[in-house]
């Protein structure tokens, strides 16, 4: 019986770990161009080496400036890459809502941003897809801040990227401190990643 359940779990987080892939992402594709993938999460088999992500000019889905001052109030931070297409992108992101809501809470110092990566740059923006990603933070109900890119991200960590979601975490002074996370995960399974996370880069002062 017990190997049974072993069993039926392991099949359910197989099932769990999955992502779309695109060609493009900055050419607006069709859901017709996504593929299904099972893609494990990044292994920390090595101390990971930060990296910063560069002095950018995003901006928030109203057209506000946003800049890597958005990482200063949190410890950490995970970002989210997402696209209009992409069915499991859509399917997390209550989840993720809820999990961001569930941490802070608690008083973790720990934020969630996402970036959509079908609408274009904050340089030529893809109208219609703006929309499309609009309604669908609206009716998932996210809370989050969700980002347009500019140059400078598209060009930096965010450039060739071909299978979302795909999130990594940034700590307060905005660099990248973590390997990327390659697909939608069941609700228990991000929250462990997002603990061992928050753990393993907390501040000195932070911890025991």
């Amino acid at each position: 019986m017990k190997r049974a359940i072993t069993l039926f779990l392991a099949l359910t987080m197989a099932i769990g770990l999955v992502a779309c892939g695109n060609k493009s992402v900055n050419d607006g594709v069709s859901s017709s161009d996504d593929i299904s993938q099972s893609q494990p999460p990044a292994t920390d088999k090595t101390e990971f080496e930060p990296v910063p992500l560069g002095d950018f000019y995003a901006q928030d889905f109203n057209g506000n400036t946003i800049t890597k001052d958005i990482f200063a109030d949190y410890d950490l931070t995970m970002v989210n890459l997402w696209t209009t297409t992409c069915g499991y992108c859509i399917e997390e992101m209550p989840v993720l809502n809820e999990l961001r809501k569930e941490f802070q809470d608690d008083g973790v110092s720990f934020n969630i941003i996402s970036v959509c990566m079908d609408i274009g740059s904050t340089e030529e923006l893809n109208d219609a897809n703006l929309k499309k990603a609009k309604e669908i933070i609206e009716k998932a109900g996210v809370e989050y801040p969700n980002l347009i890119p500019d140059s400078v991200l598209l060009e930096g960590r965010l450039n060739g990227i071909q299978a979302f979601p795909e999130s990594f975490f940034v700590d307060s002074e905005g660099n990248v401190v973590s390997e990327p996370y390659v697909g939608a995960m069941p609700k228990n399974h991000w929250r462990v990643t997002m603990s061992n996370e928050i753990e393993k880069n907390a501040p000195s002062g932070n911890e025991e």
